[in-house]
């Protein structure tokens, strides 16, 4: 299915209406990403629905956004991957320019405060970035970096990201990161507005793939927009997942996977799967933050070192 959806959204060249009279508003918990107990409830015709909108019942840990999972054609969490894989190679000639955005409103983060996050940060010897798109991120983790590999799905970005950092120090790996293996251990792993885009039901297996990639003291790096962007977002929820709608130039739309995270709620995540992480707001909407993986046991020596007691 997933094979077949990559064609037909390649193809398409137009948006579905989904305003429809009986549309479905389904509560989500943003901290685990299943439906909430409640289920969906009807909207009736003329009922407004806003992107994003926050159920004040809830003490602000469920949203609200419509169902448009009959509408798209998507049957599961990779069906809605393999939408956000195409639009974000197709995307990526226009990523970043403010001339042809792809919503309401752009999340874009000024390269002031880019560079000093990643000076905050100092990512310094052997570098893994992940979702390394177009190079915002790569040519600043560059300067501290004493090697620096940078994977991404998108073949597109990964050839703008090399024709922009101009850099032979930067080795480049063309990997789906859902299905991505370490092919070593890092002292760093970083990654910018990518968390947002794994489905909640993958988030532990993403993150472990990240412990297995680092190394024995080895520190990650994240940035992404938090819960405060899907103010301006087209979001709705798709086969059950978290998910917002975007735009290319030439009018096309792809629905993306799209979780806006608390910090708190997203470093509360992290602690409970033994993370030691330190999740904060930047600026208007967006979240940082910094995490050492769990503590591996030590392996005992075997033999016992001569004198050491037994028993």
């Amino acid at each position: 299915m997933a094979r077949e959806l990559l064609g037909a959204l390649s193809r398409q060249t137009g948006d579905f209406d989904h305003a429809h009279d009986a549309a479905v508003v389904t509560r989500v918990d943003a901290r685990s990403g299943r439906l909430g107990a409640d289920g969906p409830r009807p909207v009736h015709a003329g009922e407004r629905v806003l992107p994003g909108h926050r159920d004040q019942k809830s003490v602000g840990r469920l949203v609200e956004c419509p169902d448009t999972s009959s509408h798209g054609g998507y049957r599961d969490d990779e069906d809605l991957i393999a939408s956000q894989r195409v639009y974000y190679d197709l995307r990526a000639p226009d990523f970043g320019d403010v001339s042809a955005p792809d919503r309401a409103v752009p999340g874009l983060m000024h390269k002031s405060t880019v560079r000093a996050l990643v000076d905050e940060f100092r990512p310094e010897g052997e570098v893994l970035e992940l979702a390394c798109g177009p190079g915002t991120f790569t040519r600043e983790l560059e300067r501290y970096a004493r090697s620096l590999t940078a994977v991404d799905s998108s073949q597109q970005m990964l050839d703008r990201n090399q024709r922009e950092s101009r850099s032979d120090r930067v080795r480049y790996v063309r990997e789906d990161i859902f299905t991505w293996m370490p092919d070593g251990q890092y002292d760093v792993v970083f990654f910018a507005n990518w968390l947002s885009h794994v489905p909640p039901t993958r988030f532990d297996d993403f993150w472990s793939r990240v412990a297995r990639s680092l190394k024995r003291h080895g520190r990650v790096g994240f940035l992404d927009e938090d819960e405060r962007a899907s103010e301006y977002d087209d979001s709705l929820i798709v086969g059950g997942v978290p998910a917002a709608r975007r735009t290319l130039r030439d009018g096309r739309t792809f629905d993306i996977v799209k979780v806006f995270w608390r910090p708190d709620d997203l470093e509360a995540r992290l602690r409970s799967r033994g993370w030691n992480a330190r999740v904060r707001r930047v600026g208007e909407s967006f979240l940082f933050g910094v995490a050492e993986p769990p503590r591996q046991p030590r392996r005992q020596r075997w033999p016992p070192e001569r004198g050491a007691r037994s028993g």
